[in-house]
């Protein structure tokens, strides 16, 4: 485990202020047994490889998908993805797969800089790299690959896409704007008033792309297309709220903390939880040999 993996641990542990989960990752819960999470992003083929974790699959799953529809060889590195798996000896075995597309919207305002690009979509700014987007016109649609940073996302993939109907977000349900609506990123969501949305649950909102805000004609929860316990991901700490909650951005998994000048918002961090808990002592619920291979201890 890197010293950045053990800083971050100890930095959860001390600050967790949620009671662990008492379920074995082998119990039943609500009529199913759990699986287990991986959230990142694909480096390399060959099956595919997420998080240094290889998973393998059969060449024909379907992958969850907010354009047209994928199969699972299909996916290339740069995709981002949220994976309920088993471990089978030394892999893992995907039993579903979902594509995770922070946003999928038309491009109103590009940026170029040495460092790359940056798009405005729907009021929220999408960075770049000098290559991913080079082809990227004002106008143009597009669906982003990638992981928030507080209210921006740092592309993996930019595909350039067919005009659609409906636009998407994905991200974490934290803030609010000035007149009282649900934000993700700088994008305000109108539409439909979520009722059932906790604080640091991830929201999948579809609807008609507007200046700054997108207006929802759905609004679902979560990222897994399943019931999951132990949970490996990718991605940047939010900033804690007023009550000291902070999330892994995009992964639906919360903490508390007393100590908010301790959250590194700005470094990308490979964490554990289990049961929408991050981190500390969250994963004591969890099969060792599961903690084990997921470099969770």
């Amino acid at each position: 485990m890197t010293a950045r993996r053990h800083l971050l641990s100890a930095l959860i542990a001390s600050t967790l202020m949620i009671a662990p989960a008492f379920a074995s990752e082998k119990d039943e819960r609500e009529g199913g047994i759990l699986g287990t999470g991986i959230v990142g992003t694909i480096t390399r083929l060959g099956s595919i490889i997420v998080n240094d974790q290889r998973i393998t699959f059969p060449p024909d799953l379907p992958v969850k998908n907010a354009l047209a529809p994928l199969i699972a060889s299909q996916l290339v590195p740069g995709d981002t993805v949220a994976v309920i798996a088993d471990l089978s000896g030394l892999n893992w075995t995907a039993q579903s797969i979902r594509r995770i597309l922070p946003i999928i919207g038309p491009v109103t305002d590009i940026i170029t800089s040495q460092s790359g690009r940056t798009l405005s979509i729907m009021g929220t700014q999408v960075l770049a790299g000098p290559t991913l987007a080079s082809t990227v016109n004002e106008g143009d649609w597009v669906a982003i690959s990638g992981l928030w940073q507080d209210e921006l996302v740092i592309a993996t993939r930019v595909e350039v896409v067919p005009p659609r109907k409906s636009a998407t977000i994905i991200g974490s349900n934290l803030s609010v704007g000035a007149s009282n609506l649900l934000q993700i990123g700088s994008t305000l969501i109108t539409g439909i008033v979520p009722t059932h949305i906790r604080p640091g649950d991830v929201v999948r909102v579809t609807g008609v792309p507007e200046a700054g805000s997108i207006r929802a004609t759905l609004l679902e929860a979560g990222i897994f297309d399943g019931k999951v316990g132990l949970v490996q991901a990718e991605g940047y700490l939010s900033p804690p709220s007023s009550t000291g909650l902070y999330t892994l951005l995009g992964t639906g998994m919360i903490a508390y903390t007393d100590q908010p000048d301790m959250i590194d918002k700005t470094a990308k961090a490979l964490v554990c939880g289990y049961d929408d808990k991050l981190g500390g002592t969250s994963t004591s619920a969890a099969d060792p040999e599961l903690l084990s291979k997921l470099n969770c201890q």
